[in-house]
């Protein structure tokens, strides 16, 4: 019983790069077998990522073929952002017609509770290249949080991946192997 559960709450959200239009899948049913095919638009993608199977890792990106990845909160940021102006505007609030002293205690309030939200969350992984976000996988030891060097090397990678989605390639495995030279090149620069 254990097993099914872990498999139904793993999942992969990713954004179709033809049309833009977010995809969910739960990871049992990835497989090589399925076309990867946006619903919006139909269009397919033709990577050569190693399908998920919910009990094991990420090592390589099921829609981009990628290997290198990130971790992070499970959050939304668009919510996140609009609680952060949100707060802020009820603390100003509170501060004009209350006082200094009650905004600064309904402040340290909410940052009591931002630190029992983030304590509660789990994490996700999340791949440099195409942004696709794996849930309920377990984490690899490997995989750390967002390091902006890395994500600057992907810039480039991005726009080849894309380019050769169009001219019907696909896979970046190679060229994912040298933005993870180049990385190490940049870091030691540093």
């Amino acid at each position: 019983m254990a097993h099914s559960d872990t498999r139904s709450r793993a999942s992969i959200q990713f954004s179709c790069p033809n049309c833009e239009e977010e995809s969910h899948c739960a990871a049992g049913l990835a497989s090589e077998a399925a076309p990867r095919s946006c619903p919006g638009c139909g269009w397919t993608l033709a990577a050569k990522g190693t399908p998920p199977d919910g009990h094991s890792p990420v090592v390589d990106c099921w829609v981009c073929g990628n290997q290198e990845f990130f971790i992070q909160k499970d959050f939304n940021r668009q919510f996140g952002f609009l609680i952060v102006v949100t707060s802020f505007t009820i603390i100003l609030l509170v501060m004009l017609l209350f006082g200094h002293l009650l905004g600064i205690y309904c402040l340290f309030g909410l940052a009591a509770v931002d630190y029992a939200v983030y304590r509660l969350l789990g994490n996700v992984t999340v791949c440099y290249l195409c942004n696709t976000i794996y849930r309920g996988f377990p984490l690899h030891p490997g995989h750390k949080g967002f390091y902006l060097g890395t994500e600057e090397a992907h810039k480039r990678l991005r726009r080849v991946w894309l380019t050769s989605l169009e001219a019907g390639g696909g896979s970046v495995a190679d060229d994912s192997r040298d933005v993870g030279t180049e990385v190490a090149d940049a870091t030691e620069r540093s």
